[in-house]
């Protein structure tokens, strides 16, 4: 194992995320690239009661402030002698990123779950779960929280 990608978004899941990607790095002796997608805009079309919203690219600013946080966030881990890179996609999909990975020589990909609802994903999808499908290495899917420790006092 050469290159590790930990998917990070920004959210209370990205702490996680980070760490389990830093110590599977540190395990495998592996480089260790951020990968970020700069999420797309909603701007709303004002039509009266029915204004729809519609998605538009990121801002050079929004992708400027992104940036600037995946460099913070590399900047972060400059004591932990791991090679750190980073890669941000100004606008992509689940599609996108698998194609990233497999041009960076990949061979593990760590996202997170943010557990959304059974509905949600019904609506909505998930970006982790499309980058499941569509990934030719291995995915490790980190969840939000970890679950509940079995209690002990009932027996």
């Amino acid at each position: 194992m050469k290159t590790i990608v930990a998917l990070v978004d920004f959210s209370d899941v990205t702490a996680a995320v980070i760490a389990q990607a830093t110590k599977m790095a540190h395990a495998f002796g592996t480089r260790l690239i951020l990968m970020h997608v700069v999420p797309e805009e909603p701007s709303v079309v004002e039509l009266g009661l029915a204004s729809p919203t519609l998605m538009q690219p990121p801002s050079e600013r929004r992708i400027e402030a992104d940036y600037e946080q995946l460099v913070s966030l590399r900047d972060s881990l400059s004591g932990e002698g791991l090679a750190v890179s980073l890669h941000q996609i100004d606008r992509g999909n689940p599609a996108k990123v698998v194609e990233a990975c497999a041009n960076l020589g990949t061979d593990l990909i760590i996202g997170g779950s943010h557990h959304h609802s059974t509905l949600y994903h019904l609506f909505v999808g998930s970006f982790t779960g499309e980058v499941l499908k569509k990934a030719r290495c291995p995915v490790m899917v980190v969840p939000a929280t970890s679950a509940p420790a079995p209690d002990s006092a009932a027996k």
